[in-house]
């Protein structure tokens, strides 16, 4: 399929940068253009909010060997698999405590949580416990939404997947528990100024329900709704705040009653309308089969690939299924899925004006995406040049969202303010949007090329005469 390259055109304000005239035009200068080598499409980077995640902390016993190890085995994401809530009682103060002193070895270690509060895998606990441990938790969500990279509804169910199948213990999977729960975790992250974290759902079914666009029960023969969202959470409001989430990716016809099968053409239905939501929602899991039982060439080789393409899969469970998994390595696309799950940009050609003889220049970059799916939530993007121990910054305002995956993206920067004179390292520097990451290099995003990366993805030398 041949690429197309829209081009998108920023022209940010010259009042943008100090130093700058208003109506004043650009340099005249010469261009300078790199094109920096792509790293190979199997080399994994440790970027935030995307790939395979680990399931090896545990916020009630935290282990601050566990947590450093985190990024130590490649990894950027965590699920605290043994987290389990106390069905029989409310957490004390010193539980408290210890989960908030995980939450600071995530944010010390450099990585992000999936986060899923839940009970155990026999059912979950009555009703005023789960109000009750909401009450003592969303405190801790406000506190720390900068680490929470997705927060999965939970509480609910067996393993807090909101379904009630073989239960042998208390177990809720009604609606109007399930608003209950999604009221109070999409309230929990718009109070505290985070209202494009996602909170994703076990189940398609239960997102439309929640938002009125079905009624029913059970495996009643209701279609999805006709239109997906279209759009990141700015357009789309409180349907581009809840994500999908499958636990049981590629494993069955109906990915083990993740869609309605009732009748059988609904599974495809209900399919292809997640995923095209996916296009704007982060979508992850894991896998809970060896295979797909009912069509096993589903999840092999190319057309694995395809499907998650199709997915716009972002994050993955490293540890679950280890038979799938291992057919992947089989089938030689498992550095290729790890690599490629989420957004995986790359700077086609990056090109500035020569500062002088006008007291203003442009840089522009070309973008494109490799990854299965793209950037979720906006980062802030930043022109840095450095000089010694004197740095000059500037936001540039790219939306780097933009750049769909198969896709490349043209962004510019007009009316930059020229610096003092002599040679200044330029970069580009993608960071994190919470203030207490911003600066930190394993929150930035790095490019896929081979330049060097501290934070700073440093492209080339401005010369300024």
């Amino acid at each position: 399929m041949p690429r197309t390259i829209p081009a998108l055109t920023l022209a940010l304000a010259l009042s943008l940068f100090a130093g700058c005239t208003s109506g004043q035009a650009p340099g005249d200068g010469s261009w300078t253009t790199l094109a920096p080598a792509p790293l190979p499409l199997t080399q994994n980077l440790l970027n935030p909010g995307r790939g395979f995640f680990t399931t090896g902390i545990d916020l009630l016993h935290p282990d601050e060997d566990a947590y450093a190890a985190v990024r130590a085995q490649g990894y950027t994401l965590a699920y605290p698999y043994e987290t389990w809530l106390p069905a029989d009682r409310d957490l004390t103060e010193a539980e408290l405590a210890t989960l908030q002193r995980g939450f600071d070895l995530v944010r010390r270690h450099g990585f992000k949580l999936i986060l899923r509060f839940r009970y155990s895998e026999a059912g979950d606990a009555e009703w005023s416990r789960i109000t009750r441990h909401l009450e003592q938790l969303l405190p801790l969500i406000r506190t720390n939404a900068d680490v929470i990279a997705v927060l999965q509804a939970g509480f609910l169910g067996r393993w807090g997947e909101w379904h009630c199948w073989q239960a042998s213990g208390p177990c809720h999977d009604g609606a109007a528990e399930k608003k209950y729960v999604l009221d109070a975790l999409l309230g929990a992250l718009a109070d505290a100024g985070y209202d494009d974290l996602p909170v994703a759902v076990r189940y398609p079914a239960d997102k439309a329900r929640y938002l009125g666009d079905v009624s029913f029960t059970g495996d009643d023969d209701v279609p999805p709704p006709p239109e997906p969202v279209g759009g990141f959470v700015e357009s789309a409001g409180l349907r581009g705040r809840i994500a999908h989430l499958n636990d049981c990716f590629l494993s069955s016809a109906n990915d083990v009653g993740t869609y309605p099968d009732v009748p059988p053409e609904r599974v495809a239905q209900w399919r292809a309308f997640t995923y095209a939501e996916n296009a704007y929602l982060v979508f992850g899991g894991e896998t809970c089969e060896a295979a797909d039982r009912d069509d096993p060439a589903r999840a092999r080789g190319a057309r694995a690939l395809a499907e998650l393409e199709r997915a716009h899969l972002d994050y993955l469970n490293a540890d679950y299924h280890p038979g799938m998994l291992d057919r992947w390595r089989q089938d030689g696309i498992y550095d290729e899925i790890a690599a490629r799950m989420g957004y995986r940009l790359v700077v086609e050609e990056a090109a500035w004006t020569d500062p002088a003889p006008g007291p203003a220049w442009r840089l522009k970059l070309t973008v494109r995406n490799d990854g299965f799916s793209r950037l979720k939530r906006r980062y802030d993007v930043v022109l840095v040049l450095q000089q010694g121990d004197r740095t000059v910054e500037r936001p540039l305002g790219f939306d780097l969202r933009r750049v769909e995956p198969g896709m490349a993206v043209t962004f510019e920067a007009a009316g930059l303010a020229r610096p003092a004179a002599g040679a200044w390292r330029l970069g580009v520097a993608v960071r994190d949007p919470a203030p207490a990451l911003a600066r930190r290099a394993e929150y930035g995003i790095r490019f896929a090329n081979d330049l060097d990366y501290d934070g700073v993805n440093w492209l080339g030398t401005l010369d300024v005469r």
